[in-house]
């Protein structure tokens, strides 16, 4: 049991010593000491990169897409997706940037845009059920308005700790 920056110090620790450099989202795909080792020790092993990032792939119910705060991965949905149960898929949306090379949006509506094409390559058809945190809210907040403008159903929209409305512009 860590958290997202135990992550990162342990995955700038990995390319320290071994000069691989292996994204975050890794984790939920190789959770243990012993799946990490053996995709360290694989020569030529490239993860392939998807915004995307099943926390919890797996269950029944429509899945759950999250939207982390600025500066933040998709491992921040970790324990939501656990208190959520194992009935309830769970995605988190990992903004561009992070990785080497990788360009971050600069819109909110641009970034809205590309995580809802990543999101309807998964489910082409709503209902949809969104959460976003802190900036992601704002984002989250966008892409149903996208969807509503593309005559989309959003079934839920949560937004954790969105910050409060900007005050009246008095111009």
């Amino acid at each position: 049991g860590g958290h997202s920056l135990l992550a990162v110090r342990l995955f700038a620790q990995i390319e320290k010593i071994f000069g691989r450099n292996i994204p975050l989202t890794v984790l939920f795909q190789a959770p243990t000491i012993e799946q990490l080792t053996k995709i360290i020790r694989q020569k030529g092993w490239s993860a392939p990169w998807s915004s995307l990032v099943p926390i919890q792939a797996d269950g029944s119910k429509p899945p759950f897409f999250c939207v982390p705060a600025a500066a933040s991965t998709a491992l921040s949905f970790e324990k939501l997706a656990r208190h959520l149960g194992t009935d309830q898929p769970v995605y988190g949306l990992q903004p561009l940037g992070f990785e080497e090379g990788q360009v971050p949006h600069n819109r909110v509506e641009d970034m809205a845009a590309y995580y809802l094409k990543e999101i309807r390559a998964l489910q082409p058809e709503g209902p949809y059920y969104l959460g976003g945190m802190c900036f992601g809210a704002f984002v989250v907040f966008e892409m149903a308005q996208q969807l509503l403008a593309q005559g989309c159903t959003v079934a839920l929209l949560a937004l954790f700790d969105p910050g409060p409305p900007a005050p009246p512009s008095p111009f």
